[in-house]
């Protein structure tokens, strides 16, 4: 049972904790969906990304709060897989709505700094979105600064007119790089997940970030990647030049939005970049949507990533509200 008297001294909290039992799924769920109803996640999507973490190397530990046997919030402590550093971690506290403002969430936030203190973390991230300025405010007032905003932007591909970006796929393909999807690749080559795999980490590292890139062994890419369920492998673009993998453009199912579709990573090798090819690897994953009657396309990127805004720009993308990374630097 944790007591906490409140920052003013003036309010009892009384909450039960527990670490994090699999039945509780369904109500983070709910929770999530309550504080985000914009974007909503299924139990089978959460438990598949829990499970997927090799626990061996990334730590990961989530709290459930309760307040008379019902739970109002949970806490999560985590490593970053990309950005890995074995005392710096991502913390995540949600509050049901109906019992937010009643020292809740700082209650939690107590808890979950008595948690990296035990860790001897160095550094601690956590999230926000600018239109929710009470959830950044209550980082910042605790010694968070804003470190990077990553700008949501949405497509209606049913309004993308593909004829007038024609020139694109034409120009990649007079360069000899041919356009082709995960499932295709599959079938040719035996090797096309290490080649993949390879392309994915030299991509990112070049993808603006608030700390270094880490590598992410194969194995782990390939739980949190290959064997995802909602990956969908006929609209996973690549670019090939001969043999050899220089772009890619992901893409992902959403259990609860039937129409709608995540997009992953879009990028090039170095070497190949201002070429047309981003541009044709997205007029894929385009391509894909509407033969398979997806309408709408979410994907995120970083505001100083001004490429890749530049291409969604182009192709009618809109831009929708940004979320901000904040950091702590704890010792």
């Amino acid at each position: 049972m944790l007591v906490w008297n409140g920052m003013s001294g003036q309010r009892t909290l009384s909450l039960a904790t527990r670490e994090f039992d699999p039945i509780d799924y369904a109500r983070l769920v709910e929770i999530y969906s309550a504080n985000y109803p914009d974007y909503p996640r299924s139990v089978g999507e959460w438990r598949s990304r829990d499970e997927s973490l090799d626990r061996s190397k990334y730590y990961l530990q989530r709290y459930s709060f309760l307040e008379s046997d019902v739970i109002v919030g949970f806490g999560v402590v985590s490593h970053v897989s990309d950005m890995f550093h074995p005392h710096k971690f991502w913390i995540e506290i949600l509050v049901d709505p109906p019992s937010q403002a009643r020292g809740i969430g700082a209650a939690i936030y107590e808890r979950l700094s008595s948690e990296l203190k035990k860790l001897n973390a160095v550094t601690a991230w956590a999230g926000g979105r600018e239109d929710l300025p009470r959830l950044t405010g209550f980082y910042q007032r605790r010694g968070f600064i804003e470190k990077q905003i990553a700008w949501e932007s949405r497509l209606d591909v049913t309004r993308v007119d593909s004829e007038q970006f024609r020139a694109y796929p034409e120009k990649v393909q007079k360069q000899g790089i041919v356009l082709t999807s995960l499932a295709e690749e599959r079938k040719e080559s035996l090797d096309s997940p290490k080649k993949l795999h390879e392309l994915v980490q030299i991509i990112s590292a070049d993808m603006p970030s608030v700390a270094s890139f880490t590598p992410t062994s194969y194995d782990q890419w390939e739980a949190f990647e290959l064997k995802n369920p909602n990956l969908l492998p006929e609209g996973y673009m690549i670019a090939k030049d001969g043999s050899n993998y220089v772009g890619l453009s992901t893409v992902w199912r959403i259990d609860k939005e039937p129409r709608g579709l995540v997009q992953g990573n879009t990028g090039v090798r170095r070497e190949y970049r201002g070429r047309g090819i981003a541009v044709a690897l997205k007029l894929g994953v385009i391509d894909f949507a509407r033969r398979n009657g997806y309408e709408k396309v979410k994907t995120w990127n970083a505001s100083d990533n001004v490429p890749m805004l530049a291409v969604n720009t182009k192709l009618g993308f809109k831009r929708e509200v940004g979320w901000i990374t904040l950091e702590k630097i704890l010792a």
